[in-house]
């Protein structure tokens, strides 16, 4: 796999749909999620782009390996959220920025995991990661290029801070 980009991003909004889960039953949950968004995404005012859909990922539960899945558009200013919706206000970071498909999303996922990251001069930082779909993204195919960010910091920054 290629070496991911590095990338500066400030502070967004997404509004969408939620999902409490883990990654045994993602494969069952996800897309039908997707679609129901699709259907849903003329209710979503103050999208920033009409093609551009992110796949937000946070809270997770160490003990439960439960974590948040926010399936959206990204939204300006102070959004009205549609009953049944969510907003969550993505924090600015430093990102690896890591291309794939969706084929490919879960390799993807544990060539970050379990080799990009043990191997760079960088950590994971705290915060949600993130999937973004581009111009080309359509739910109902997997013939579409799409971008995992991960919250990174430079491994020396942590480890000078905890000296």
């Amino acid at each position: 796999m290629d070496q991911p980009s590095i990338v500066k991003r400030g502070p967004f909004t997404v509004v969408g749909l939620k999902r409490r889960g883990t990654s045994e039953n993602v494969t069952d949950d996800v897309p039908p999620m997707w679609g129901r968004l699709m259907q849903r995404q003329s209710e979503i005012s103050g999208r920033v782009n009409q093609r551009e859909a992110y796949g937000i990922i946070g809270n997770c539960d160490e003990d439960t390996k439960e974590y948040d899945y926010v399936a959206g558009f990204e939204v300006a200013g102070d959004p009205q959220v549609p009953d049944g919706m969510v907003s969550w206000v993505v924090p600015g970071q430093t990102y690896a920025v890591f291309p794939t498909t969706l084929p490919t999303l879960m390799e993807t996922f544990n060539y970050i995991c379990g080799v990009w990251l043990p191997q760079s001069e960088w950590e994971r930082d705290t915060g949600p990661e993130f999937e973004f779909y581009g111009e080309d993204f359509d739910p109902h195919t997997d013939d579409f290029r799409m971008e995992i960010y991960v919250p990174v910091v430079r491994a020396s920054v942590t480890r000078q801070a905890s000296n």
